[in-house]
């Protein structure tokens, strides 16, 4: 009868010798891939403000939504000069943090595009862009920030 007392006490020590790793492994979750969590956290509306190289500057909104397809949609407005430029938006581009979008607008009469690459970092979405328009390119930065969802 020792035999199988002491198999059982060999046992039930090996048992709670391994505890702290069986436990340990089985709580912490599957880490959660850094592309997938930024591209959930783009979910959202944005405001800030944008500005040029030749000290122009404005508002920017952006709005980023996922459409029926699992595609990233954006709608955005702009302010020049006090006047808010509706836009069309021509592509969007989400890899992990990285967002690019490819926006059309006109400003009176005139068609131009402009490209805006960011970065997502918390609750704040921010870049460089370049518009093309008639007379010319032009550069700058923008910076957004999310805006808290209604209620």
């Amino acid at each position: 009868m020792t035999k199988p007392k002491f198999f059982t006490i060999v046992l039930v020590t090996a048992c709670f010798a391994a505890q702290p790793v069986l436990f340990s492994a089985a709580s912490k979750a599957a880490p959660v891939p850094s592309g997938l969590a930024a591209q959930t956290g783009l979910v959202g509306e944005f405001s800030g403000e944008w500005r040029g190289k030749d000290d122009s500057s404005g508002t920017l909104k952006v709005k980023f939504s996922r459409g029926q397809d699992s595609a990233w949609t954006a709608q955005s407005v702009f302010a020049f000069e006090g006047t808010e430029i509706p836009t069309t938006t021509k592509s969007v581009k989400v890899d992990g943090v990285k967002v690019e979008f490819v926006l059309a607008w006109q400003v009176q009469g005139t068609s131009a595009s402009s490209t805006l690459k960011g970065e997502l970092q918390g609750d704040k979405l921010e870049g460089t862009y370049e518009s093309t328009t008639a007379e010319g390119a032009a550069t700058g930065t923008w910076k957004t920030t999310r805006t808290p969802a209604r209620s």
